[in-house]
């Protein structure tokens, strides 16, 4: 899009993205002045393109993946927000510890000591879907709540009435919302409460075909659930009571539907579009498969546990959530850089990452980002995109014009204290720089 895009349609790409993810498309490179393209060992500072005042308070650390040489520091081991960029973060811990092939189940199930009561028993798989046929979700081939129903009254007898669904809501633990998030996130659309009976990422319209699709997400996910299952059930269900509780002891299987493969499909939705109720539930699921809660202190304590385990240093970081959404995380962009050293070298398993990670110009959160003179490095720049309220950042690897790869990780940040504050067009600056550091690839210096 060119530069004489109107205020209007900048706005409204700006609020579709933030809607969608929290994390704002750029559409305009108002100062190409900054992509130096030339490629000369002798003049491949990157030092003009980081001294954009748009950037703010400026962090980056670079590395040559083939060599180790550390090429940029800039800040690198102060500590910064987050934003979405640890979802980078929580795909590792998933990739760590969740089974291949795993997925959340959700059940129906009788109870021989109460004929007519039923248990709808979560397996927090926000995918599920009380949409139709012909309807689409946001989700890939989501499993259905009409599905769960069907085979649950096959399995039921034909003369006896439900008159009670119990929704057993305990899979996950603690508080169903972080407490660092400003209530106006989930009204917003930014993300859902986390709760083991959820379908459609409890958004409020979630048929993206028609025209009323909304991001909003509602209330009560479990009780929204209920209604749905009872619907489907019929007239034999149509009075009955929803009471979220536990399963009974004598509770039978009858019917259930699992979601896609975890370390698939929701991993490659959450990195691609950074969907923030998947990257909290998946480090949720992450957590119990670790032996660990499935709560918030849990999804935290599993990321910086498989970080160890990578032989990587977080003991300085402060993880408050799995999605970035909380303005109290605490990262630095040398072990970022670092852990997209293993990611471009496919260590551990960790390669898959980047067929995730939205690609520049192409991608995601990234297809209408590095435009203008930045447009050179599209299609060669994979990277996790983010922005709260004061901050951008994107951090992931770059196949540098010589051939060369570069993991990389930098931050734009407000500082208010010295009276510096961002704006969207901190987004443009931040592709002017790596497009800098895809020109330079391995003759690249600050």
């Amino acid at each position: 899009m060119h530069k004489t895009t109107g205020k209007t349609l900048l706005a409204v790409a700006l609020a579709v993205a933030l809607s969608a993810s929290f994390a704002p498309i750029s559409y305009a490179n108002p100062d190409d002045s900054a992509v130096d393209t030339s490629t000369e060992a002798a003049t491949c500072s990157a030092n003009k393109a980081m001294s954009q005042k748009t950037l703010g308070k400026f962090h980056a650390y670079v590395i040559n993946v083939d060599t180790g040489e550390v090429l940029v520091d800039v800040l690198g081991k102060e500590l910064t927000p987050s934003a979405s960029v640890i979802k980078t973060l929580t795909a590792v811990a998933a990739l760590q510890k969740l089974p291949l092939e795993y997925r959340a189940v959700t059940q129906v199930l009788a109870t021989p000591s109460e004929p007519s009561t039923l248990v709808l028993k979560g397996g927090g798989d926000f995918t599920l879907s009380r949409l139709a046929a012909g309807e689409s979700s946001v989700y890939s081939k989501p499993p259905r709540i009409v599905d769960l129903a069907k085979q649950a009254l096959e399995k039921l007898p034909v003369d006896v009435p439900i008159t009670k669904i119990i929704l057993d809501d305990s899979f996950f633990s603690g508080e169903a919302w972080n407490p660092d998030w400003p209530a106006k996130y989930r009204t917003l659309g930014y993300v859902s409460n986390i709760t083991a009976i959820q379908a459609d990422g409890d958004r409020v319209q979630p048929n993206r075909l028609i025209s009323s699709y909304s991001f909003r997400r509602g209330k009560d996910p479990v009780i929204t659930v209920g209604e749905a299952l009872r619907a489907s059930l019929g007239e034999r269900a149509v009075n009955a009571e929803l009471v979220v509780g536990k399963t009974p002891a004598d509770a039978y299987v009858i019917s259930e539907v699992q979601s896609q493969d975890m370390r698939q499909s929701w991993l490659d939705h959450m990195l691609t579009h950074s969907d923030n109720t998947a990257a909290e539930f998946i480090a949720r699921h992450a957590a119990k498969t670790a032996g660990l809660e499935g709560s918030i202190a849990g999804a935290n304590k599993v990321i910086k546990l498989s970080l160890r385990e990578l032989g990587l240093k977080p003991k300085a970081l402060v993880i408050r959530d799995a999605s970035g959404l909380s303005d109290e995380n605490r990262v630095h962009s040398k072990l970022l850089a670092e852990l997209m050293v293993k990611v471009a070298t496919a260590e551990n398993g960790l390669g898959v990452l980047t067929e995730w990670m939205p690609i520049a110009g192409e991608t995601g959160t990234l297809r209408y980002r590095f435009q203008g003179k930045a447009a050179i490095a599209r299609g060669n720049v994979i990277a996790k995109t983010g922005y709260i309220p004061g901050l951008y950042g994107l951090s992931g690897i770059v196949n540098a014009s010589d051939g060369s790869r570069l993991a990389f990780a930098v931050f734009a940040r407000a500082d208010s204290e010295n009276g510096i504050s961002v704006t969207y067009t901190a987004q443009g600056a931040i592709d002017r720089v790596v497009t800098r550091f895809y020109s330079c690839g391995a003759s690249l210096t600050q």
